[in-house]
């Protein structure tokens, strides 16, 4: 995911600090101090967890394009010494060293693309929903000691559809709900069904795809789990989105219907906190609080949880209108061979 921390503007923020200060005299480029800044996420339904740990910087000319250089924001591999400490009911386990991992083929933005050096767990790494990590970055050239705390989201159950549905039915003029437990540590949830289709060109190789369906965000009474939360939809609304995602095919193009996923996002307080601080304001007054949880630095350190429920495809009813329906026969589906 791509967490909006515009560094840039952090530096900008913080110069504007000495406003509030006795002098009436203003030196932007005054002495520089360190402000490291860190994001982590931590998410146990992954097998490695990415760090992001940089700093703010300062410059006389245009930042925009200093920005553009990692080595006004990016620091040496060789002064950062990162690691999880792990504890289990207030007992020390271990410790999982962090190390640096390249991406290749980041999204261009305001700063450097495509590649980034980012930090990361050992591949495969294994969460236990029951344990504390606690989050430790040493600064080796200043001494600067960075250090937060975070618990997973933990699993949780759904309740509708219950376990043993392997189609899903958009026949029904009735309303489906999906119904589940909020989780230990959630706060905020996304729901979305996710439709998987193939395409089968006259000529080539065919081509697996799938659109997103995504209902609004809902939050639990608190963090302690069990509470009832649910999502109600109409069988119509799945046509429609076809329609808004899928379009016509080329000629000669057959299309196959696949399977589906109900896919829950769970995001614990701490997440849940900065989304709201950093969220799109409609106020004429855009000054937000800052937001952060790292002890000497600035970002957010916190969890997330992604849970996905299966189901082999349509029913033969829900799939009999997506074909021949005249609202949808122009997509160009066909029963498989």
């Amino acid at each position: 995911m791509k967490l909006p921390l515009n560094i840039t503007l952090l530096c900008w923020m913080f110069a504007g600090l000495s406003l509030f200060s006795c002098s009436n005299e203003v030196d932007i480029n005054d002495d520089y101090k360190e402000i490291s800044i860190v994001y982590g996420l931590l998410n146990q339904s992954e097998i490695r967890q990415y760090f992001k740990i940089t700093k703010a910087f300062q410059t006389d000319g245009n930042v925009y394009l200093a920005a553009t250089d990692p080595a006004n924001s990016q620091y040496l591999p060789e002064d950062i010494e990162a690691w999880l400490d792990v504890y289990a009911y207030g007992t020390y386990v271990k410790s999982i060293a962090l190390d640096t991992v390249m991406i290749l083929q980041k999204d261009s933005g305001d700063f450097y693309f495509p590649s980034q050096l980012i930090y990361a767990t050992p591949i495969n790494t294994i969460l236990n929903e029951n344990e504390e990590y606690r989050l430790k970055i040493k600064i080796k050239s200043s001494g600067n000691l960075l250090e937060s705390t975070a618990l997973l989201v933990k699993d949780f159950s759904i309740v509708k559809p219950i376990a043993n549905v392997k189609y899903v039915d958009f026949s029904s003029n009735y309303p489906s709900t999906v119904q589940w437990k909020s989780a230990v540590n959630g706060l905020l949830y996304e729901f979305g069904i996710r439709f998987f289709y193939t395409d089968v060109p006259a000529s080539g190789s065919s081509v697996s795809r799938f659109f997103d369906w995504k209902f609004p965000q809902q939050r639990s009474e608190n963090t302690d789990g069990g509470d009832k939360m649910e999502f109600q939809f109409t069988g119509k609304s799945f046509y429609d989105q076809c329609l808004a995602h899928i379009t016509p095919p080329a000629n000669g193009m057959i299309r196959y219907a696949d399977s589906l996923h109900y896919i829950f996002y769970v995001a614990d307080e701490e997440f849940t906190i900065y989304l709201d601080i950093n969220a799109p304001s409609n106020s004429i007054v855009q000054e937000r609080p800052s937001y952060t949880n790292i002890a000497n630095g600035l970002g957010v350190f916190a969890s997330r949880y992604r849970k996905i429920k299966t189901f082999n495809g349509l029913t033969q009813a829900s799939l009999d209108t997506l074909i021949n329906s005249s609202r949808t026969s122009h997509l160009g589906f066909h029963y498989r061979p």
